[in-house]
């Protein structure tokens, strides 16, 4: 697993256990504390969904520079083997 990997592993652990700490704490009712649940489960939802998007258009962009790179080196061997 890469470190990117590591990090939202831990990140979402972290939240996990955050959330339910303050469910075992919650001074409030039970019908509120749902609402909150369902208001933070939805705001994790949002954040890890942008940081996949994040994390694909990184891989995109970075499959594109090396296709790109790629190809200028093929072409060139083409042009130097060429007698």
């Amino acid at each position: 697993m890469n470190t990117t990997g590591k990090v939202l592993v831990g990140v979402l652990a972290g939240a996990a256990a955050g959330l339910l700490t303050g469910i075992l704490m919650a001074p409030d009712s039970g019908k509120k504390t749902r609402e909150k649940l369902l208001g933070k489960t939805k705001d994790l939802k949002n954040k890890t969904q942008e940081t996949l998007d994040d994390a694909k258009r990184t891989y995109n962009k970075k499959m594109e520079t090396f296709a790109g790179e790629g190809k200028s080196s093929i072409d060139y061997l083409k042009d130097t083997l060429k007698v």
